[in-house]
């Protein structure tokens, strides 16, 4: 939902496990995620995966997914003690302290060593998206998203899944496509390079290393993070590649709506699905406290809407990693002990979580609400696109006007967050999507709502700042 997730950087996600001593030169590769999240159901998250090969000379090299990865310089690092400092060509440096079990801890995530000589057997998956225009940029919005899987039996065998899906929404069109593939055959590797030969004869060529401790291993593949993931439907098969699409006449339904048309039918819309969320108990909603499990990470989060103060928590490992705290129109960030006041670009953001998502149709935002336009879709999907205090946002409902999909656009941002919405249940008279993807820059990433409390007493304690507890 886009309650819970609105606009904080929860960073990071540190993958955390025991690795070799700690040595006076760095010699292998690392790789951790950090997560840069938006916290109120829905307001959109980034993640940047990190898989670096350290060499004993004092270079590096991050860029896993080119032929001359194990030679190629893209930066060098210098190791005095326990602090660890990367030099970038353009000379921006990045920070990481080596921890007594060997992990390099960054600053609310971490980095562990990996091994390149083993395949653990299992499926893992990767997830990306991105878009272009939409909100605000006067063109049409393109999305697309795309999953990745590679399924190992332990003897020397593999298959392989892709997937991609489009959706398109314009003044004029409305639709998409999906695209579906794999392939199987036999594997090798030889440190770090993982060799798939396929049935039909090719031949591809990958880096592989993973984290062989964990009960799922984590595997980097060409510098991007895959988890293992148990999911049958996603699994691959034995199968050529198939694709199927939607275009042309089929793929665009729309509706032409007058302004006036469009902003009665706009605002139908938002009140029907303000009932079939809760009605006077979602317009009752004041404050929220939620709590969500993101790859293994504990996030947290308090809201008090008419105090306009959002707090989202990051804990890891069962110790706090990160805060940000929205006050009205300012804020701050905490982290490792560090108190720094939130940037404008995030009080921005974290105040646009009160206005989307489910927080969005209450009756006194509804009422605020400038509609712009009215799309029927060809899938039974209606959207609903909307202004208010010059952010933009966008409502999506099936036919039974539950909302589906939303997104949101802060100020002068030139990025979009979309949330896709699943799992409704009735909390406190009110219903939540407790299931989320977002989408947001260069990655996906899945949400499961683990506790929603409505009207919660939220004392003065729950927005201190750590060191002041």
């Amino acid at each position: 939902m886009k309650w819970l997730i609105i606009a904080l950087i929860i960073c990071s996600i540190g993958i955390h496990h025991p690795s070799a001593a700690q040595t006076k030169n760095l010699n292998g590769v690392y790789a951790g995620i950090q997560l840069t999240l938006s916290a109120m159901m829905g307001g959109g998250m980034n993640r940047q995966d990190y898989v670096i090969l350290f060499r004993p000379d004092g270079t590096l090299n991050d860029k896993m997914d080119k032929p001359d990865w194990r030679t190629a310089v893209t930066a060098h690092y210098q190791l005095v003690g326990q602090q660890l400092t990367i030099t970038y060509p353009k000379g921006n440096k990045d920070k990481y302290t080596i921890t007594s079990d060997g992990l390099l801890d960054g600053g609310g995530y971490t980095l562990s060593k990996l091994d390149g000589s083993t395949v653990p057997t299992g499926y893992y998956k990767f997830s990306s998206a991105s878009s272009a225009g939409g909100m605000g940029t006067g063109m049409v919005y393109v999305g697309v998203a795309h999953d990745a899987g590679l399924n190992f039996d332990g003897k020397g065998h593999f298959s392989s899944s892709k997937s991609s899906a489009t959706a398109i929404i314009g003044d004029n069109v409305g639709g998409g496509g999906s695209k579906k593939g794999g392939g199987y055959g036999t594997y090798k590797i030889n440190n770090g390079q993982l060799t798939l030969t396929f049935s039909d004869g090719h031949v591809e060529e990958h880096t592989f290393f993973c984290r062989i401790q964990d009960k799922k291993p984590m595997a980097a593949i060409d510098g991007d993070l895959y988890f293992q993931d148990d999911g049958e439907d996603d699994k691959p098969v034995k199968s050529t590649a198939k694709t199927k699409s939607n275009t042309g006449n089929n793929a665009t339904t729309t509706t032409d709506n007058s302004s006036n048309n469009a902003a009665a039918d706009g605002k139908s819309l938002l009140l029907k699905a303000n009932e079939l969320h809760g009605g006077t108990k979602l317009d009752g909603v004041k404050t929220v406290k939620f709590s969500a499990t993101i790859m293994g990470l504990k996030a947290v989060s308090f809201i008090d809407a008419d105090a306009g103060k959002v707090r989202i928590e990051l804990w890891k490992n069962g110790k706090l990693a990160s805060i940000e705290q929205l006050e009205g129109d300012g804020g701050w960030q905490w982290q490792n002990g560090h108190k720094n006041a939130l940037p404008a670009n995030r009080v921005a953001e974290m105040k646009n979580s009160f206005y989307s998502g489910v927080m969005g149709l209450r009756k006194s935002v509804i009422d605020g609400m400038q509609i712009v336009n009215v799309k029927k879709m060809n899938n039974s999907i209606t959207s609903v696109m909307c202004k208010c205090n010059g952010n933009e946002y966008i409502f999506a409902f099936n036919n039974q006007g539950q909302l589906v999909l939303e997104g949101s656009k802060a100020g002068t941002s030139s990025q979009a967050s979309v949330s896709a919405l699943t799992d409704l249940r009735p909390v406190q008279g009110v219903m939540i999507p407790f299931h989320e993807v977002l989408s947001s820059g260069a990655q996906k990433m899945v949400i499961q709502y683990d506790n929603f409390e409505i009207n919660p007493m939220i004392g003065a304690d729950a927005w201190l700042v750590p060191n002041a507890i």
